[in-house]
């Protein structure tokens, strides 16, 4: 029998599983996708396409009629090398259905769009969404 050793090798062998799952359940918190929300979404795309009305541009609101979000994901390489999202990433999935409203002077015009979508840290550490394909047709409606 070795002397200096606190732990028998019975109880090391049962401890062993339990450290390994200690230390794989804290790397994965640790890595974890920031949780995106639908507030998120939102406050980003209304960035982009909210507009105040200008002499030369009409008032244009947006509103987020319906979000589906996937599970995150490491950005692919295609991402990060043509799209210009940061390398590694957590990149979710998303289809937004979104109205624009362009308010002008003889009425407004509503455009109803639903698009692929990726949601994203930028190199900012601020909140971004790629929009890409289309999903389904466009309507467009005067109100």
């Amino acid at each position: 029998m070795r002397t200096g050793r606190f732990v028998s090798p019975i109880v090391a062998g049962a401890l062993r599983p339990f450290v390994l799952a200690l230390v794989l359940s804290l790397s994965f918190t640790a890595c974890a996708a920031p949780e995106v929300s639908r507030d998120i979404v939102e406050k980003v795309l209304k960035s982009s396409w909210d507009k105040e009305a200008s002499s030369t541009n009409a008032k244009s609101t947006l509103t987020l009629n319906e979000l589906k979000l996937g599970p995150a994901t490491r950005a692919t390489l295609q991402e990060v090398q043509v799209e210009g999202i940061p390398d590694n990433s957590m990149v979710t999935p998303a289809i937004v259905d979104f109205t624009v409203r362009t308010y002008y002077t003889s009425g407004t015009q509503a455009v109803r769009r639903v698009r692929e979508a990726r949601v994203y840290k930028d190199k900012m550490g601020e909140w971004a969404v790629l929009t890409g394909s289309v999903k389904g047709q466009d309507t467009t409606a005067t109100e």
